[in-house]
């Protein structure tokens, strides 16, 4: 089968093989394109390789051994130049490592549709970035505890916040706010929404366009 798929902020063209692994077992083989992050992996390089070239053509000896510029670059020592030195790309290293470039395969013995392989592998990936967030953001990756209550209570904190991070994501993906905004810039939007206390009145601060699409999105009502 061959479509198109469009999650989050991606187009991805996408065909799905079907493989027997043996006699009583099948898998399913999702090939991905996604050819916007293509060029933008070509276009990154490129640029890349074309900086690599112009400093080693100022200083050639100076990057002569430097394996980071030898990837891409031939640099040899010639009599023939002013500067002593000629300096050459290497012939399809950059075409060979773009190869790969915007294709992705996910392999499942039990998802037949592209598009839920897709969406099953992007909310693992959020998962993962979770647990990152839990390490940096809220200090999880050394538990720093004395006693097992206490570790227990930290960690069972900690999946609380991750459960509500993953909510949050399937909510911007199913309401199409990454086109509009980071997960980052949908909590910083929010965070400027204060609430003030004026001789025991309550005070809260305009709610912006932003802040009430957001309420919106999560069919929350707009706080008054």
């Amino acid at each position: 089968m061959d479509n198109t798929i469009v999650y989050g902020k991606e187009s991805l063209r996408a065909v799905t093989k079907h493989r027997r692994w043996n006699q009583s077992h099948k898998v399913y083989a999702h090939i991905y394109y996604n050819a916007l992050k293509a060029q933008g992996i070509r276009e990154d390089l490129y640029a890349h390789v074309a900086v690599l070239r112009e400093r080693a053509m100022e200083h050639p000896e100076k990057y002569i051994y430097d394996p980071v510029y030898t990837k891409y670059l031939i640099i040899r020592r010639s009599e023939k130049e002013n500067n002593g030195y000629t300096v050459n790309l290497r012939d399809g290293v950059v075409e060979a490592e773009l190869e790969t470039a915007g294709w992705m395969i996910i392999i499942s013995n039990f998802v037949s549709d592209a598009k839920e392989a897709i969406k099953i592998y992007r909310e693992k990936d959020i998962a993962e970035k979770g647990f990152q967030r839990l390490k940096n953001s809220l200090d999880l990756g050394r538990l720093r505890v004395h006693s097992e209550t206490n570790m227990q209570n930290k960690v069972f904190i900690g999946f609380i916040s991750l459960i509500l991070l993953s909510g949050i994501h399937n909510v911007m993906v199913d309401k199409k706010l990454y086109s509009k905004m980071t997960m980052k810039k949908l909590i910083l939007v929010l965070s400027r929404l204060k609430l003030q206390m004026v001789n025991g009145v309550r005070v809260l601060y305009p709610v912006t366009k932003e802040q009430r699409a957001i309420y919106d999105a999560f069919d929350i009502n707009v706080p008054v």
